[in-house]
């Protein structure tokens, strides 16, 4: 199947190569699916192995939500396309030792026009639980994007969040940590708001060294808005905070066009 002529309406995407399966990706998809009550759609990109249909297969026939699994050629702009198309909500990948998902700064550049969420997760990942979250926040506009998804997590999946709020001088993270909270009173959501040790340049790494003490098993980051030219030598910060993780990261590209930016 041609990658243009595939179809579904909603589903939470994992995306894999064909050879490796992401089990822990699959399971992180899995929660969200039940939660939302929403399908899950499994794409392998490339030519899927026996070992893997079986695998795939068998999950399909114990899913307890619509399930889709297709195997096809493309790119993560393919990818970026069918997500538009389809109305997906959420996209994930599973970072591997080997294969063709090894490298995360691929998936970082290949998805930097991505509109949607992109979770990352590590083969290694020890547990797979959104009970509780962290969410750190900085003092840029955009940062006030993790509210929307963030809240959502409360809603349907029930997880309690630390919004993680910058240690900086000035109005503008307290802005953001206030329009976020105006928005979790509406739901009733469980969370507590706590003052990081660093500022915005560091809060999200700062998130994901306490994850663990935290019982945290999630940590929502935003992507850098560019690449300069220290990014481009030395990797630019969310490459940084995923190889210092231990949970999985849900990372937002900030846009200028989001709707969120006027609240």
């Amino acid at each position: 199947m041609n990658i243009r002529e595939l179809s579904y309406s909603r589903h939470f995407l994992v995306v894999a190569d064909g050879k490796h399966f992401p089990e822990k990706a699959y399971q992180a998809a899995s929660l969200f699916a039940k939660a939302f009550a929403k399908g899950l759609t499994l794409l392998a990109l490339g030519d899927a192995s026996e070992e893997f249909i079986n695998k795939a297969e068998s999950k399909g026939q114990e899913a307890d939500y619509p399930f889709i699994f297709e195997s096809c050629q493309g790119t993560l702009v393919d990818v970026c396309d069918l997500s538009e198309r389809t109305e997906t909500p959420i996209i994930f990948f599973e970072i591997t030792k080997k294969g063709t998902y090894s490298n995360p700064m691929n998936i970082f550049k290949g998805l930097r026009d991505l509109r949607i969420p992109f979770v990352m997760v590590k083969e290694d990942t020890s547990k797979i639980d959104f009970s509780n979250i962290i969410v750190p926040i900085g003092y840029l506009p955009e940062e006030k994007e993790k509210a929307p998804y963030s809240s959502n997590m409360g809603r349907f999946l029930h997880s309690e969040i630390l919004l993680l709020k910058a240690n900086d001088y000035g109005s503008k993270t307290a802005k953001n940590v206030e329009s976020i909270r105006s928005l979790f009173d509406k739901f009733n959501l469980k969370y507590e708001i706590r003052k990081a040790v660093n500022d915005s340049f560091k809060v999200e790494k700062e998130a994901v060294s306490i994850a663990a003490k935290e019982n945290a098993g999630m940590v929502i980051i935003s992507t850098s808005r560019d690449y300069g030219l220290d990014d481009m030598f030395f990797g630019p910060k969310e490459l940084h905070i995923f190889k210092a993780t231990t949970v999985p990261l849900m990372c937002i590209n900030p846009r200028g066009d989001l709707y969120v930016l006027c609240w």
